[in-house]
């Protein structure tokens, strides 16, 4: 029996075809952190829940990518665990659509297996659709518990067990966050009633981590690495953490960060694998002087990002409307010329013209960024691209069809991209860069 034991549900991912993703489909849930430990060269477990269709393909894939025993601690019994994944980046709200199903599983529990729980000095334990509390009384006294709080985690009331978790994990996009979220402070000092350590997690913002009982705070920088997909990338986070707990905190968080990232950058184990060893060989003062990107939760709404964009009612609206959703999914804040100051009548008289350019400057003035979203060839749009390059904004271009062929146009702004998920990092870059966090 290893050390380590992974507790989850698994499932399949099935990631949906888009422009620039392909139909992707693999088994999910905690194989994911599975993955991680199979890099690192950790030996391991999985507990696991699923229904009995997908048995035999569960135990085939871990074994192959090294988990040491594997057994099922409950069967499904009326969902065929399918999760349809319609954004894998993140770029914005994932729609994630639990197949024929609303997440209330039926499952029946083996008792048998629960017993073997308490052999283990480490269990990270995934929300899910099954009943932590049930697991509880079977786990050590002396085993310690890591836990990533998901969707399944409505209110602190259901942090309420017979013990504290050693680390809790959760992430911005979690339910817990989005309904309780103030402050950082705010929060752990909710949360350290039910945990040791608290590591919450903020997507190409980095994280922030405190040790309640040292009464230490971390701040740890997300790497820019191009992403692939996101799906799974926060339980590698989890995993890396748990199986570092012999080194210091911090440097288990830094290490998790990078391993994350090499995660988030490819769907081949065999790839991941090879990119986590180059990791693994880096000092951690290497790593550290590194850097990357660091953008606080809550400091986001302070940046102010202007659209140059014809953001005219009688224009399809459709990939502005998308960037703005994505930017205020982020915690950002677009600021739309037109509708904050209006759009310029028909026939507009002079005083009419100045008065809106004057409105429109003065919004300009009170932003951090530029991004200018090109639909067609609009002189406003390209105008205020200068106006902002003279002022010394981060110019950013979202270019959705491709139409930027001017190398003034292509030259000028500090970035160019028919890619969202490319232009949402590029923000998250530029605005730590002007915090100075993690740089």
């Amino acid at each position: 029996m290893s050390k380590i034991c992974l507790i989850g549900d698994i499932l399949v991912d099935v990631t949906l075809k888009t422009e620039f993703n392909p139909l992707k489909m693999r088994l999910g849930g905690i194989v994911h952190a599975a993955r991680a430990l199979w890099a690192m060269g950790v030996e391991y477990d999985v507990a696991f829940f699923s229904p009995s269709y997908l048995d035999v393909h569960i135990r085939k894939y871990l074994q192959k990518v090294g988990c040491y025993q594997i057994f099922k601690l409950g069967d499904v019994k009326n969902l065929p665990y399918t999760i349809l994944i319609g954004e894998a980046k993140e770029i914005g709200d994932q729609q994630y659509d639990f197949l024929l199903g609303d997440n209330n599983a039926d499952i029946d529990y083996d008792k048998n297996s629960l017993i073997r729980l308490s052999g283990y000095s480490q269990i990270l334990v995934i929300s899910g659709n099954y009943d932590l509390s049930l697991l509880i009384p079977y786990i050590s006294d002396s085993c310690k518990i890591y836990s990533d709080i998901a969707n399944n985690v409505k209110s602190y009331e259901d942090l309420k067990l017979e013990r504290k978790f050693d680390t809790l994990f959760l992430s911005t996009s979690s339910d817990l966050f989005k309904q309780y979220y103030s402050s950082f402070d705010d929060f752990i000092g909710h949360l350290s009633a039910y945990a040791n350590r608290i590591v919450l997690k903020e997507n190409r913002g980095g994280s922030r981590a405190f040790d309640c009982l040292k009464q230490e705070k971390y701040s740890i920088p997300s790497q820019t690495k191009s992403i692939t997909h996101s799906v799974g990338v926060g339980d590698v986070y989890d995993a890396v953490v748990m199986s570092l707990s012999d080194e210091p905190f911090e440097d288990a968080l830094y290490r998790s960060s990078w391993i994350a990232s090499d995660y988030a950058s490819t769907t081949f184990t065999e790839n991941f694998k090879q990119n986590v060893l180059r990791t693994l060989s880096i000092s951690i003062a290497d790593l550290k002087l590194l850097g990357g990107c660091l953008v606080p939760w809550e400091e986001r709404i302070d940046c102010n990002i202007y659209i140059a964009a014809p953001d005219f009612d009688f224009v399809d609206r459709g990939p502005i409307d998308i960037l703005c959703n994505s930017l205020e999914y982020h915690n950002f804040k677009p600021r739309r010329p037109i509708v904050e100051n209006g759009q310029m009548s028909n026939g507009a008289k002079k005083e009419e013209r100045i008065q809106l350019f004057s409105k429109d400057m003065s919004l300009l003035d009170e932003c951090n960024i530029l991004i200018a979203v090109i639909i067609y060839d609009d002189p406003g749009t390209y105008i205020e691209i200068g106006l902002a390059a003279q002022r010394q904004l981060p110019v950013i271009v979202y270019d959705p069809y491709q139409r930027a062929n001017n190398c003034m146009l292509t030259e000028l702004p500090t970035l160019v991209s028919h890619d969202l998920d490319v232009v949402i990092s590029e923000v998250f870059n530029q605005y730590s860069k002007q915090l100075d966090y993690g740089n």
